[in-house]
């Protein structure tokens, strides 16, 4: 089998055997013959030369008319439309309105090397609902995501697009491509975009049926790829496909292209066969394409978009040279366990070409018959590489007489019950309030999501409101706009915090330096920080529908004005989302609690029962024990120290 694809210095570039210099294949352009000519019905006129004889008869008559002004004319039919506009209105009338882009391009634009990409994950979005599928939103979505990851400031722009079944297929300049790759992996309308290169182009979009020649050859292919296929390993044996005896009376190998246009035409019959990405993992576990004399991956790039999760690949006895003919399939075949490269140029050329191979490869163990990994080795990579979260060590509650205690107990109470006298006690024309919605956190999976649309006009969520003016507008100050919101947002209803303070997480910290209302501190007065995490009930509004939420709620508490209520709220900021569990404490045995006394006892200096003491105050976490000993030592009785 000949390489799948040129070569320098291939015959693609040179003079034929007729000695007329090939092009590219397809229809060339006409040169010379001048532009083409339609009819009304949008046809070629083929009888150039009486056309344009007409025109000439026409201009002449023209400039010969009678004494009365009349023109004797050859032809009552209306103005022909251009070709240019022929084409347009043929894009209409087949649906494909794609590639008449409303993003306006210079003419420079027009003649930039354009790079395809193939994004998939707009038909698992709720964008898919809208109208035109949610195309334009992706596309948009796409572009500024582009322009602020890269932290660029020109413009991204995608020239064109097609959608066909899972993928969106774009266009954009190389430069713009690269920006556009990095928003692979992020989430668009719920669901996550995957954005690889699309070297093969836009699909084809013709719907013409197949001829009875095409039906026909498809079947053969499909017949070739029956007795190559071992349903028992699993294995698609495509090796040594030149020297195939149906393929070489089909006529493949006849042409340089043609063997490369044949694989294509084998991946395009695969991918028919099957209806799911699951379908395919499940059939075809080892691909082999040995023995194909293949020198640059770029002649197989299709198998990486049939078959992107094969496990098992041998490109063994081809004419892979080095790392850049391979470079192709470097972000590709994730789930690659075994490669095999035996017998190619590249084991001279570069001997130490696996050492770059295996960082190409995350899952790989096998590279040519030597082991590169263990399974273990990939098992602790991959929970390296996976976020993990914040570890929770419980409540830190450092209140102060008791002032946090009783506010957050009155506060959740009077919020489900009566928000307006609830403002008029803590808030006043300084106090400020903001609500920020978070539709992409993780929830309970035996919870159904939420809707937020009584919500998320309030939102002042600064990863979604990016200007000043409406950031500014969303932050309400003073008791009338907070009285305003708190009567438009749904009613609610928090658990009991005194009888199921298992569902809160509460946060208690004295903080310094907070501005005297009563103006006689100029260096500030002394306040306290609580945030409190939970859940609660709402109803939606005109409904009777209710839906379960967590909240995440932070306040900044000073002393009140003169004549007012003794504490009033300076800030508070509430965060909503969907529900999920709080993260349940960690157990401590009787030994870990043993060992926390004698420590704590030797580092302060405290009797083993007063160190009980600190510590089952702090709920058992060591630092938080050490930290209030710290703060609160001079209030400690002599009789709590140890002697000497």
């Amino acid at each position: 089998m000949a390489p799948m694809g040129p070569k320098k210095g291939s015959a693609r570039n040179t003079q034929s055997n007729t000695g007329k210099t090939s092009s590219r294949g397809g229809i060339s352009k006409r040169r010379g013959a001048g532009p083409l000519r339609v009819d009304r019905d949008g046809d070629l006129n083929m009888d150039v030369s009486t056309t344009s004889a007409s025109r000439s008869d026409s201009k002449r008559l023209k400039n010969n008319s009678t004494p009365s002004g009349t023109v004797t004319r050859t032809s009552s039919r209306n103005p022909r439309p251009t070709a240019k506009a022929q084409q347009i209105i043929q894009r209409v009338i087949n649906g494909d309105t794609s590639q008449i882009s409303s993003r306006r391009v210079g003419r420079r634009a027009d003649t930039e090397p354009l790079v395809a990409l193939k994004v998939e994950g707009l038909k698992a979005s709720k964008a898919a609902s809208n109208q035109g599928g949610g195309v334009k939103e992706l596309l948009t979505f796409i572009e500024r995501k582009a322009k602020s990851t890269g932290q660029i400031t020109r413009p991204i722009k995608i020239r064109k697009s097609q959608r066909s079944g899972d993928f969106v297929y774009i266009t954009a300049s190389k430069e713009d491509a690269q920006e556009i790759l990095k928003v692979n992996g992020f989430t668009f309308a719920g669901a996550s975009l995957h954005i690889i290169e699309a070297p093969e182009g836009f699909p084809n979009r013709d719907s013409t049926p197949l001829s009875s020649t095409a039906l026909e050859i498809k079947e053969q292919l499909r017949s070739v790829l029956s007795t190559r296929y071992d349903v028992n390993t699993k294995l698609l044996n495509l090796s040594s496909l030149g020297e195939d005896p149906q393929l070489n009376q089909m006529g493949f190998f006849r042409g340089e292209s043609s063997p490369e246009k044949m694989f294509r035409a084998l991946m395009a019959v695969c991918d028919g066969l099957f209806k799911t990405p699951q379908a395919k993992r499940d059939a075809i576990v080892s691909i082999s394409l040995a023995g194909n004399n293949v020198n640059d991956v770029l002649q197989v790039m299709s198998l990486t978009e049939t078959f992107p999760d094969v496990v098992n690949l041998d490109l063994s006895r081809n004419q892979f040279g080095d790392l850049k003919a391979l470079q192709k399939w470097r972000h590709r075949l994730r789930n690659l366990q075994t490669l095999l490269l035996n017998e190619n140029p590249i084991e001279v050329a570069n001997p130490n070409y696996k050492a770059e191979m295996v960082t190409w490869f995350p899952k790989l163990l096998n590279l040519s018959g030597t082991q590169v990994r263990t399974p273990e080795q990939i098992a602790a990579a991959e929970a390296a590489a996976r976020p993990t979260p914040i570890p929770q060590s419980g409540p830190d509650f450092r209140d102060i007489n008791r002032i946090g205690e009783g506010f957050i107990t009155e506060f959740l109470a009077l919020y489900d019950t009566d928000r307006h006298n609830l403002a008029a006690k803590y808030y006043d024309e300084h106090s400020t309030f903001s609500i920020a919605v978070n539709t992409h956190s993780p929830h309970a999976p035996d919870v159904p999501v939420p809707t937020w649309g009584a919500y998320i006009r309030f939102s002042r969520n600064h990863m979604k409101i990016n200007h000043s003016s409406p950031r500014q507008q969303r932050l309400l100050t003073g008791l009338n706009q907070i009285q305003h919101v708190w009567r438009q947002l749904p009613p609610t209803q928090h658990p009991n915090l005194t009888t199921q303070l298992d569902k809160y997480l509460v946060d208690c910290h004295p903080i310094h330096g907070l501005a005297d209302p009563a103006g006689r501190n100029p260096l500030g007065v002394d306040g306290m920080i609580i945030t409190i995490h939970g859940e609660f009930d709402d109803q939606e509004p005109g409904t009777a529908k209710t839906a379960k939420r967590s909240f995440s709620r932070t306040f900044v508490l000073g002393p009140g004005a003169p004549d007012r209520n003794p504490i009033r709220v300076v800030s508070d900021l509430l965060s909503v989302k969907a529900f999920k569990h709080l993260p349940t404490q960690t157990t401590i045995n009787d030994q870990q609690k043993q060992q926390m006394l004698s420590e704590l006892s030797r580092l302060t200096g405290m009797t083993p029962e007063f160190s009980r003491l600190c510590l089952e105050g702090a709920n058992w976490h060591f630092n938080q024990a050490l930290a209030s000993f710290h703060e609160k030592k001079a209030q400690i009785p002599p009789e709590a120290f140890t002697t000497v």
